[in-house]
């Protein structure tokens, strides 16, 4: 695997569909763009393949705005993660690393590119970089940032107003960029929400348009911060569902999970069943410690809340489940 680099945009590329794409770029590709203004605007789209929404919104972008040939506001870096898993319509395929988990050093091809990708980045300098997702369960459109530098929220709060702050997992793309430039990751709904593509739309037309991201965290409306203390996961040989009629289930979570995410949900709320005492969740906190026993009770074979949390990105979605996590939890966090 090698990264591609590129000094213009293929036409043909704004009529593609993402599973399209690996026909014109096999590989992960960064599309170097003039613009009237330095240093660059980095943005990253389909790290993971079946997470199109930020391809179609870049895609609407230049087609309304700009045309495959007209200078831009300002330069810009597009980064193309992962072409043959968008063929798939997959995350990532078998025997690939989750390309949002390849920013933090190892030794794979895939760790290699990304390491080029930080490196030309820094070396350019960039005015902010934002990598766009999707996510698999229910959730308002909020943008995630691993510090609370005022650049960065200024950056985030532009996207929305519910924001979330995280330090693991550490390997992601805006943890890496952040040491040198703000930098956020946006999370647009599922994939196939159009609103979702109009809010990233809307949010590329506004920071095309900033001079500067101003210092004061407290220069726009105060956002709504919330602090994602822990991440949420299943064995991988235990058997998950969403529907108690089906056989042979280890944890059975309800059907509605994803719908409780960004909700207060008070201590003792029932998530779901344990049909096999042989498994538990596990719960890893920003320290890298498994903090299940504060978080859930198992009690006459249901799975409780033992304290009041709010959830982001639980998902029911088996795949997304055994290939990332089941979900985070967070608590409000107050800006000084």
């Amino acid at each position: 695997m090698e990264l591609n680099i590129i000094d213009h945009l293929p036409p043909e590329l704004l009529e593609m569909g993402p599973e399209e794409i690996h026909t014109l770029f096999p590989g992960p590709t960064l599309i170097r763009l003039a613009g009237e203004k330095t240093p660059p605007l980095f943005l990253s789209t389909l790290l993971h393949g079946d997470e199109p929404t930020g391809f179609l919104s870049i895609q609407k972008f230049f087609k309304q705005h700009q045309g495959s040939t007209s200078l831009l506001p300002r330069e810009l870096r597009l980064l193309i993660g992962n072409p043959l898993a968008a063929a798939g319509n997959a995350r990532s395929l078998p025997g690939q690393p989750d390309f949002n988990r390849i920013w933090n050093g190892g030794d794979s091809p895939a760790h290699r590119v990304a390491r080029q990708v930080v490196d030309v980045i820094r070396n350019e300098g960039a005015f902010a970089a934002v990598d766009i997702h999707n996510s698999s369960g229910k959730n308002p459109y909020y943008a995630c940032l691993n510090k609370l530098d005022g650049p960065i929220i200024n950056l985030a709060r532009i996207f929305s107003q519910n924001l979330v702050y995280f330090t693991r997992p550490k390997e992601v793309l805006s943890n890496a960029f952040s040491e040198f430039c703000p930098a956020v990751t946006l999370e647009c709904g599922q994939p196939g929400d159009l609103e979702g593509q109009e809010q990233v739309l809307d949010f590329l037309d506004e920071l095309f348009s900033q001079e500067e991201l101003p210092e004061d965290p407290h220069h726009l409306e105060t956002p709504t911060i919330y602090h994602s203390i822990a991440r949420i996961h299943v064995p991988q040989d235990c058997k998950v569902a969403f529907n108690r009629e089906v056989p042979g289930v280890d944890l059975c979570f309800v059907q509605n999970l994803d719908t409780m995410n960004f909700s207060e949900l008070p201590e003792n709320t029932l998530l779901g069943w344990r049909l096999n005492d042989d498994f538990r969740l596990s719960v890893i906190d920003e320290e890298g410690a498994d903090v299940e026993d504060q978080f859930f009770c198992y009690d006459k074979g249901e799975i409780r809340l033992r304290r009041a949390v709010i959830p982001s990105l639980l998902t029911t979605n088996t795949q997304s489940v055994y290939q990332d996590c089941l979900g985070y939890l967070m608590q409000k966090y107050a800006l000084p």
